[in-house]
């Protein structure tokens, strides 16, 4: 039995959707062969992606906080190591010292102790998601249950603060364009499949003959960044940019179909 197969029979009970993918995490050094979609009880979305000795069970959230377990952070930069909990693991953040994380990690204490995380497995916090690295053997479901719990404690204790952002750090041209794409530039993968499926073949097209002159620009301008965590701007710079590529790819399909 394949890992995939694994994986599908252990959350048959979602119904997933799943599909082949290539995507190379910088944080695990490795290529996701598949990524499955779903809902879980509690309707969070899920996304478990299949790499080649681990797998990774991810959803979307909305805090103010980045820290990592075990696994360190090389995306924002939580790589720093702040304690090490005998009955947790590894704590990584952006500074020593961290009181609010370590605030964090006491109200998560009992559903981290838990997971009875091994050295190969962990925990990222992001802004805007939760990345749960496990292997494949385990029973997953018990897993999603205790990761929509620990969603649920830091968003209601570590909200993310609703300020609008000015991109002031953009160039002019760009920040333009992103006030324009702005409702495009999602990072979570179920909101943009489902906003993508409410454009039009001229939206689609007016948004890639815009963006594909400016992609070298955007590239240039997130290279300024080298090892600093990317502004909320270049973000979604960022998430547009993906946008582009996949439009293309399955533009270039149609046209050649």
């Amino acid at each position: 039995m394949t890992t995939e197969k694994q994986i599908k029979d252990k959350i048959k009970i979602f119904r997933p959707k799943s599909q082949v993918i290539s995507l190379f995490d910088y944080n695990l050094n490795d290529n996701a062969t598949r990524v499955f979609k779903f809902q879980d009880k509690l309707g969070n979305k899920i996304r478990i992606w299949n790499f080649t000795n681990t797998i990774k069970i991810e959803t979307p959230t909305e805090i103010a906080l980045n820290f990592a377990i075990n696994i360190p952070d090389k995306l924002c930069l939580s790589n720093i190591l702040l304690e090490d909990i005998k009955e947790i693991g590894k704590i990584y953040s952006r500074e020593k010292g961290d009181k609010v994380i370590l605030n964090c990690i006491k109200l998560l204490f009992n559903e981290l102790k838990s997971l009875q995380l091994n050295t190969n497995e962990g925990l990222i916090v992001f802004k805007n998601g939760l990345q749960l690295i496990l292997n494949p053997s385990r029973e997953i479901l018990t897993e999603i249950e205790t990761l929509s719990k620990i969603k649920s404690i830091i968003e209601t204790n570590f909200p993310d603060k609703d300020n609008k952002d000015d991109y002031a750090d953009l160039p002019t041209e760009l920040k333009k364009i992103l006030l324009d794409y702005e409702n495009l530039a999602i990072s979570d993968d179920f909101e943009r499949d489902e906003k993508i499926q409410t454009l039009t073949k001229k939206q689609r097209t007016d948004f890639i003959e815009t963006l594909e002159p400016k992609l070298e620009n955007i590239n240039e301008f997130l290279d300024t960044f080298n090892d600093k965590p990317l502004s909320e701007g270049a973000i979604r710079l960022q998430c547009l940019a993906e946008l582009l590529i996949e439009l293309t790819y399955e533009h270039g399909k149609k046209n050649h179909s």
